[in-house]
C-alpha cells in the first residue's frame, strides 16, 4: 500500500504547483475568502465580505500557517492553497486509516472526484470534512470532549455540520447499545428497533446527558445562532434560500453507486444477481414498482432550479441540467435508473448483514443534509460518503481499479479547469464541479 500513498502526494504536488502557476488569481469563491483572509491578516477582525455564507473557521484555523508561509515568500492565495492541499488531506487520510483500519479505503475517499479538486482552491470542504473526521473518531475513542471541540470548530466551518454532529452522537451511542438492540438481526421489524431504541433512551438519559453534554451544548448554541442570525447562512442570502429540494436525493444515488466502497467486480456481480431477481421475482417487481412511483413522484414535483443552475456556465452541472435534466424524456426516464441503483444497493447491504436501524439512520440525515440545498454541487455529496463508507466497513480484496480510475478522473478535471477558456460573463472562465 506503501507506494500509492507516495504517488498521491508526487501527483498533488504536481497539481498543486501546476494549478498555481497557471491560476494565479483567486477563482469564483476564493475571491471571497482571499478577500476575507486578507483583512484578518492586517487586523481588520470587524470585516465581514458579504458574498461569504459561512463562519470564520477557515480563517482562523489557517491565520498562523499563512503568516509562517507568507515569511517565507508565498503569496497569500498560494499559501491558502497549499494549506488545503497537503495539511487537512493529510490529517484526514491519517485520521480515516485509523476509522477504517484500512489505509487503502482511507486514499480512495481522500481522491474521491467530488472533493479532490476542491483540495487544491481555497474553500471550505476540505477543513471541513477534516474536522468532521476528527471529531468522530474521537467520539469512537471516548474522548467526549475533544470530539466536542472539534464539532463545534466544524459548525464553525460549515453550519450544516450540525446534523452530521448529531448523527455520529445517535451512532455512537447506537454502536454502545448494539447488542442490545439486536439491529443485526434481520428478522426484527423498523418499528421494534424504533419502540426499544426509544425505551433505552428513556431509561439511558443520565448517561446520555453525561456522555454528550459537550455536543448537547453545541446544538444548543447553534440554536441561539439561528434565532439570532434569522437563518442558517451569513451572506448572499438571496442565493442560498432554503427550499424542499427533494430530487437531491435522486442525483446523490448515482454517485453513491459509483463511489461505494466495494470492489468494482463485486459491484457488478450484485448488480447482476439485482437484475436477475427483479426479473424473475413478483415480489421484487412489486418492490421496484413502489420505489420507481416515489421516484417520479420526487422528481415531478420536488425539484428546483436554481437561476446558477440556468446562467452560469463555468460549472458542469450547467450542461448536464442544459443537455439532460431539462428534458422529461431523461428526466423522467433517469428514474428508472434511480430506483434500479436503489434496488441494488438495498440488496448489498441485505446481503452484507449491515445494521438495518442505522443504514435507514444514514439516509435520513444525508436526505435532510441534501434536500434543503437550492443548489446541485456535487462536493456537497462528499460528507454523505464519508459516513457511507464509515458505515459500510467491507473486507474488500482491493480497491485498486478504483484509486486508478478515480486519480485519472482528477487529472482530466483538474487538466480542463487549467487548459480550456470558454467565454462567459464572468472575469474568469474555467470549468469546475
Amino acid at each position: 500500500m506503501g507506494y500509492e500513498i507516495y504517488i498521491t502526494f508526487l501527483l498533488n504536488l504536481t497539481l498543486s504547483l501546476y494549478i498555481n502557476y497557471v491560476v494565479t488569481i483567486p477563482y469564483m469563491d476564493e475571491e471571497f475568502h482571499i478577500d476575507q483572509m486578507q483583512h484578518y491578516l492586517d487586523s481588520d477582525f470587524a470585516y465581514w465580505n458579504p458574498k461569504l455564507t459561512t463562519p470564520p473557521m477557515l480563517y482562523f484555523l489557517n491565520y498562523p500557517f499563512i503568516v509562517l508561509l507568507s515569511k517565507m515568500g508565498f503569496s497569500i492565495l498560494t499559501s491558502c492553497r497549499l494549506i488545503n492541499t497537503f495539511i487537512y488531506p493529510t490529517i484526514t487520510f491519517m485520521v480515516l486509516s485509523k476509522s477504517f483500519q484500512d489505509k487503502q479505503k482511507a486514499l480512495l475517499f481522500c481522491i474521491l472526484p467530488t472533493i479532490y479538486f476542491y483540495n487544491f482552491l481555497f474553500y471550505t470542504d476540505t477543513l471541513s470534512i477534516t474536522l468532521l473526521s476528527l471529531s468522530f473518531q474521537f467520539l469512537q475513542s471516548k474522548y467526549y470532549f475533544i470530539s466536542s471541540i472539534f464539532s463545534l470548530c466544524s459548525v464553525m466551518s460549515r453550519q450544516t455540520n450540525i446534523l452530521w454532529i448529531i448523527y455520529i452522537c445517535i451512532k455512537d451511542y447506537l454502536d454502545q447499545n448494539q447488542t442490545k438492540l439486536q439491529f443485526k438481526d434481520p428478522r426484527l421489524s423498523i418499528l421494534f428497533h424504533i419502540n426499544a431504541l426509544f425505551n433505552m433512551i428513556i431509561r439511558d438519559v443520565k448517561i446520555i446527558v453525561r456522555n454528550y453534554k459537550y455536543h448537547i451544548f453545541i446544538f444548543i448554541l447553534f440554536i441561539g445562532f439561528l434565532y439570532t442570525n434569522g437563518g442558517v447562512v451569513l451572506g448572499d442570502r438571496d442565493n442560498h434560500q432554503l427550499v424542499f429540494h427533494a430530487a437531491q436525493i435522486m442525483y446523490f444515488l448515482p454517485v453513491l453507486f459509483i463511489y461505494f466502497p466495494i470492489n468494482w467486480d463485486t459491484l457488478l456481480q450484485y448488480t447482476q444477481l439485482s437484475i436477475k431477481r427483479l426479473l424473475l421475482s413478483r415480489n421484487a417487481k412489486f418492490t421496484y414498482l413502489i420505489i420507481l412511483l416515489i421516484c417520479l413522484e420526487i422528481v415531478h414535483n420536488w425539484t428546483h432550479i436554481h437561476p446558477f443552475i440556468l446562467s452560469d456556465n463555468r460549472h458542469y452541472v450547467f450542461y448536464i441540467w442544459r443537455k439532460i435534466l431539462s428534458k422529461d424524456v431523461y428526466r423522467y426516464g433517469l428514474c428508472f435508473i434511480y430506483a434500479l441503483i436503489f434496488v441494488i444497493l438495498s440488496r448489498i447491504l441485505i446481503i452484507r448483514k449491515e445494521q438495518t436501524f442505522q443504514l435507514i439512520l444514514l439516509f435520513i440525515f444525508t436526505a435532510f443534509s441534501l434536500i434543503f440545498s437550492p443548489l446541485i454541487e456535487p462536493r456537497y455529496f462528499s460528507i454523505p460518503l464519508l459516513f457511507f463508507y464509515y458505515h459500510c466497513q467491507f473486507a474488500e480484496q482491493s480497491l485498486k481499479k478504483q484509486l486508478i480510475v478515480f486519480t485519472l478522473i482528477n487529472c482530466i478535471i483538474i487538466y480542463v479547469f487549467c487548459e480550456v477558456n470558454f467565454s462567459c460573463d464572468f472575469p474568469q472562465c474555467r470549468f469546475m464541479f
